[in-house]
């Protein structure tokens, strides 16, 4: 490795990725000049170009770097990738802290997988060196090949439109920016070579143990024989995800605005059966269900199971994907049938939810709520 790049000492092609890459943090992004970023860094190739990226635009966008590193303690060579990425930020001048994380410990104690277990603990992490420092994000290194992999993902878990389109690129509730997320993985490489930055291998990506690797390495090669222009079309398909939500968000809303839901005031009978129930219940009014097209209603669901669970302590990230939204077949085929209910007017019926949730009609009303220890 050498010195420091700059813009005006890598060569032209580089220089251009550099500046898409500024486009879609200003327009896309919405990323303020001035910004302070947290990096995920790895040592892998993708971390490493987002460093040397940000470092690069960094002067142009007065942005204030700092950069993480969690050591999983997974493999024998972890804590030297750890080292590497130290070695890294020196050159860029970027301040970096490494964290030690049990990843095995916290599978242990939760029940997960190893896979799942490291990526809740290294976001929690993150996000205690993000307040530490004061950053306003965490800037990770997901780009357009990562972004194909996560629709194939949310496909095959079940996940409904528009989050089937793939992780957000701007999460602002768990304070997220993917700024590579157009950016093709060999044109990051290539930057890294023409900078005269190397970076670290990590031998468990070509591990068919995980389904994130089984579609990288063998799906994804497949479809891509298929549409040589997949990563562009996913890329679109992802644009299009965005506009929906936007509208949908608007739209729900609009509607919560003119007939809010109800949480936490529940009538006689349903406070009658929520012995043992934990955390707050929740209803959508019959006003409000009644002036929405079945497409919002639904959408208007998902909110509502979105709102119940995640303040329950320890299961934020049990039933959602990387981009923190809910998925699975399940959830989607029981609201559809909540949906049919509603329709026909049938309020006899409970339906059981992921997560401890039920859900029924009443007057043409629907409640969520934690089911009852006792129920």
């Amino acid at each position: 490795m050498k010195s420091a790049p700059t813009l005006q000492n890598i060569p032209p092609a580089a220089a251009r990725l550099c500046l898409e890459v500024e486009r879609f943090c200003l327009t896309r992004l919405g990323l303020a000049k001035g910004s302070r970023l947290l990096l995920a860094l790895s040592g892998g190739a993708d971390s490493t170009a987002l460093a040397v990226v940000l470092h690069l635009l960094a002067p142009r966008l007065r942005l204030s770097l700092h950069a993480l590193s969690v050591d999983h303690g997974l493999r024998d060579e972890s804590a030297q990738d750890a080292v590497f990425t130290l070695q890294v930020c020196n050159i860029l001048n970027i301040p970096c802290t490494v964290r030690q994380a049990d990843v095995r410990k916290l599978a242990e104690n939760s029940g997960t997988g190893i896979e799942d277990a490291a990526r809740r603990l290294r976001y929690a992490l993150l996000e205690q060196e993000r307040v530490a420092v004061g950053a306003d994000f965490i800037a990770l290194g997901h780009h357009a090949g990562d972004m194909s992999e996560d629709v194939l993902l949310r496909l095959t878990r079940g996940t409904g439109w528009p989050a089937l389109g793939g992780m957000a690129a701007r999460d602002d509730e768990r304070h997220l920016l993917r700024p590579l997320l157009a950016t093709d993985a060999q044109a990051l490489r290539t930057l890294l070579v023409e900078c005269g930055i190397d970076w670290r291998e990590d031998a468990s990506n070509q591990s068919r143990q995980y389904k994130r690797n089984r579609l990288r390495l063998d799906v994804l090669p497949l479809l891509r024989e298929e549409n040589p222009s997949l990563d562009r079309t996913l890329h679109d398909l992802w644009q299009m995800a965005r506009l929906d939500e936007d509208y949908w968000n608007t739209a729900l809303d609009a509607a919560l605005a003119e007939h809010p839901w109800i949480v936490g005031k529940d009538d006689a009978e349903l406070r009658k059966n929520e012995n043992g129930a934990e955390g707050p219940s929740l209803i959508l009014p019959a006003k409000l269900l009644a002036g929405l097209h079945p497409a919002a209603r639904l959408r208007l669901y998902v909110r509502a199971v979105r709102f119940l669970c995640r303040p329950a302590a320890g299961n934020a990230d049990k039933d959602s994907d990387s981009s923190g939204q809910i998925h699975g077949q399940a959830r989607a085929r029981t609201l559809l049938a909540l949906d049919d209910a509603l329709a026909k007017g049938r309020g006899n019926t409970r339906f059981q939810l992921p997560g401890g949730l039920e859900a029924y009609l009443k007057g043409g009303s629907i409640v969520f709520r934690h089911k009852g220890l006792n129920s």
